[in-house]
C-alpha cells in the first residue's frame, strides 16, 4: 500500500473519531418529534370536563332575559330544581345595588347637601301629605327641583326608572321600605303598573309642588287588625 492510498484513510478516521466525540457530548437534535406527555393531554382533558360540567350546573338555563341559578342548562332529564318565588326585598337589594347605591349610599343616609337619606325618610314610609303613590310616581317619571326631606332641603334631579320592569321597581321599593329601621307596607307590581298606566302621559319629571296636588294613598300593612282587604287607590287622574 502506497503513502499516498493511507492519506485519505487516516484523514477519514480522523473525522469519524472528531465526530463522535462531539455526538457523545451532545444528542442528536430531537424538536418537535417528541410525543405529547400523557399527563398534560390528561390534564387538558380534565379541565374541559370540569368547565362543561360547570356550565351545566351554573349556567341558569343560559337564558338572556332571566337569571335563575337553579336552573341546569340541561332540557329534561337529572333532578328537577324546585324553584320557588323569588323574596322581592333580596331582588330589590340587587336592583338597589346596580342603581341606586351611589346616590343613597348603602347604608341609606345619603350624602349630605347632594343627596337625601332613605333611612327615616317620610317620602319612603308615606308620612305627612307623601303618599305611596307619590313615591312610586317619582320613580317611574323622576323628580327635579327643591324638596324637604326630613328636616332638610335638597336640590337635584332624580332621573326617571321607568326602564325598569313592574317587579323591578315593586322590589326596590319594598327594600328601602323594610331597611335602615323603615317599616312600611311592600309595594306590588300590580299597583306599580297601575300607577304607570295613570301617568303613562306625563313626560316630565315631577316637583314636590305637583306631588302635593295629588291626593296621597296609603297601602294597608299586611295582617293589619281589622284591614285584610286591599287599599283601593283614589283616583289622581293622569297628572
Amino acid at each position: 500500500m502506497t503513502p499516498t492510498d493511507e492519506g485519505p484513510k487516516e484523514n477519514e478516521s480522523d473525522i469519524a473519531r472528531i465526530h463522535g466525540a462531539i455526538l457523545r457530548e451532545h444528542a442528536e437534535p430531537r424538536d418537535g418529534y417528541e410525543p405529547i406527555p400523557l399527563w398534560l393531554v390528561g390534564l387538558f382533558f380534565g379541565i374541559m370536563f370540569w368547565a362543561g360540567l360547570y356550565l351545566a350546573y351554573f349556567s341558569g338555563g343560559f337564558r338572556a332575559d332571566v337569571f335563575n341559578p337553579s336552573e341546569t342548562a340541561w332540557a329534561g332529564g337529572g333532578v328537577p330544581q324546585p324553584v320557588g318565588p323569588v323574596d322581592p326585598k333580596l331582588a330589590g337589594k340587587r336592583v338597589f345595588t346596580r342603581n341606586c347605591v351611589v346616590c343613597h349610599q348603602t347604608t341609606g343616609l345619603g350624602v349630605v347637601g347632594q343627596f337625601p337619606p332613605l333611612a327615616g325618610s317620610e317620602w319612603v314610609l308615606g308620612h305627612d301629605w307623601h303618599g305611596d303613590n307619590h313615591l312610586v310616581k317619582i320613580l317611574l317619571k323622576g323628580l327635579q327641583g327643591p324638596v324637604q326631606i326630613k328636616g332638610a332641603t335638597f336640590n337635584n334631579a332624580m332621573p326617571t326608572w321607568a326602564q325598569l320592569s313592574d317587579e323591578q321597581i315593586a322590589s326596590v321599593l319594598t327594600y328601602i321600605r323594610s331597611q335602615w329601621g323603615n317599616a312600611a307596607p311592600p309595594i306590588s307590581p300590580d299597583y306599580v303598573k297601575k300607577i304607570r298606566g295613570r301617568t303613562a302621559d306625563r313626560t316630565e319629571p315631577w316637583t314636590q309642588k305637583d306631588l302635593q296636588a295629588i291626593p296621597p294613598e296609603k297601602l294597608p300593612v299586611a295582617g293589619a287588625e281589622g284591614d285584610s282587604s286591599p287599599a283601593t287607590p283614589q283616583s289622581d287622574s293622569k297628572i
